[in-house]
């Protein structure tokens, strides 16, 4: 039986285009690259560049020390302002993707809803338990707590 996606969901006190563009141009700034990352794997230090590209298949990816590009994952959908979604595949290959979406909508106060869903599990064979559990906590964190407090401080 197919693992049941992770959903997250943050409210952000920016309009939805403020909160899209935090979200696109400035994932450096506010994802936890020093334990979120591919380079260490590779003996580098923690990149300080993410790049998510703005169209359909489009990457994810950082940038390393050493100016590699350490793929994350490749843009399935596009609306900009409103949704992205990607596969999402950091340190792993293609044939293990999980797929990511996100969506901004706005609330009646004028702020915004974000909507992260994490599927796919599946991918992950032997270790999609195991690692479906441990996203959950972590997109907590990550949307939650460091998205949500960096946007919210702009």
């Amino acid at each position: 039986m197919p693992l049941e996606p992770i959903q997250v969901t943050t409210k952000v006190n920016r309009s939805p285009q403020d909160t899209f563009e935090a979200f696109m141009s400035k994932v450096s700034l506010w994802w936890p690259l020093e334990t979120h990352s591919v380079s260490p794997y590779f003996g580098e230090p923690a990149p300080e560049t993410v790049i998510i590209e703005r169209h359909e298949g489009g990457q994810v990816f950082e940038i390393s020390a050493s100016g590699e590009h350490r793929i994350w994952g490749k843009i399935l959908a596009y609306e900009e302002g409103k949704r992205i979604a990607f596969t999402w595949h950091p340190g792993l290959s293609e044939a293990e993707a999980t797929t990511v979406s996100v969506s901004f909508e706005r609330t009646d106060d004028g702020n915004t809803l974000v909507t992260l869903i994490h599927s796919g599990w599946e991918a992950r064979g032997d270790q999609a338990e195991d690692t479906r559990a441990n996203y959950v906590t972590g997109w907590a964190d990550i949307l939650q707590n460091r998205f949500t407090d960096f946007t919210n401080a702009l």
